[in-house]
């Protein structure tokens, strides 16, 4: 049952904790760090304050007599101090860190929840993307804002193609998960422990990882990939959509990045810019708290999937 708070000291008690919020495209981290400590800030000074006791004053004189008078204490007065709640009191931290032209599901903790945000940086969730993309044209940037460089035929891009291209892409990353183990792909130990342990992910920060690569939507000279990987990049998407083109005897440069689930969380968990307010904060760490409860840390040098995690990919590939 929900519970109305209307004392700003229980609520400071209640923002401790990792939640959820949709970064949305052309904002940094940052920028969002500072909009969503400006609106908790806001929301604290809105609540009843915590009680000021009186200023007690003794006035008179011995042979008159002396009286104990109360008034109102100035030293702790709000126009006196200032707002009790201010940026400075709060410490807010992001799980990763998304490049300004991706949009999607961020990881943030306040308070005591920054211990959170490195528990879940530690244990290598899979990130899923959605990346769009279009054939015959490159830029010097790699993404749609910058000068267009190429120009190139695509009429010869199939959706058969694009799938074999990406299954290329997708084998050679997986024998890059096998030299993590340090064994030979072609070995009975890099079998024995890919079908025991299913899918591995490095326990360290290393080069990005694809784990799965599926074609969304295709209407030329438009398309969409869905991505999964680790330890990648806003650049590294950018680049992927350009090597694919290459792959394929065209050009092609990515127009949207968007993170659509990273480990357990998903957009649905993701609070839009209009609910960045301390209600729906508190709310979210409380819908937070029993998945990172789940998430623990692996082995320095490598990890196997949850088993959770490896359905939700197959599932994807499908």
């Amino acid at each position: 049952m929900a519970k109305l708070i209307n004392y700003a000291p229980e609520a400071w008690n209640h923002l401790h904790g990792i939640f959820c919020v949709y970064k949305p495209v052309d904002m940094s981290v940052r920028f969002m760090r500072n909009i969503i400590l400006g609106n908790l800030c806001r929301d604290l000074n809105e609540l009843q304050p915590r009680h000021v006791p009186p200023f007690v004053a003794i006035e008179g004189s011995i042979s008159e007599g002396l009286v104990v008078k109360q008034k109102e204490n100035f030293a702790a007065h709000q126009l006196v101090l200032g707002p009790h709640y201010q940026p400075k009191d709060l410490r807010i931290s992001w799980a990763q860190h998304l490049h300004k032209d991706v949009s999607g599901v961020c990881i943030m903790g306040v308070n005591r929840g920054c211990e959170g945000t490195h528990r879940v940086r530690e244990s290598r969730l899979i990130r899923t993307y959605m990346v769009s993309g279009k054939f015959g044209c490159a830029t010097d940037n790699l993404f749609h804002t910058g000068k267009v460089v190429e120009k190139s035929r695509f009429a010869h891009v199939t959706k058969g193609k694009i799938v074999r291209a990406l299954m290329s892409i997708q084998a050679a990353h997986q024998r890059a998960s096998i030299e993590f183990l340090g064994l030979d792909i072609h070995s009975q130990e890099a079998y024995e422990a890919l079908s025991c342990s299913g899918l591995v992910r490095p326990g360290e920060k290393s080069s990005p990882v694809l784990y799965a690569l599926s074609i969304k939507e295709f209407n030329p000279p438009d398309f969409t990939l869905e991505v999964s990987s680790i330890n990648e990049t806003g650049d590294y998407l950018k680049e992927l959509i350009h090597s694919l083109g290459i792959k394929l005897k065209t050009s092609a440069v990515c127009t949207q990045l968007r993170c659509v689930r990273y480990g357990p969380w998903t957009l649905g968990h993701a609070l839009l810019r209009k609910h960045w307010t301390l209600e729906h904060i508190v709310n979210n760490i409380g819908q937070s708290y029993p998945l990172l409860k789940n998430i623990t840390p692996k082995s320095p040098s490598l990890a196997s999937l949850e088993e959770k995690e490896v359905n939700s990919i197959t599932t994807m590939e499908q």
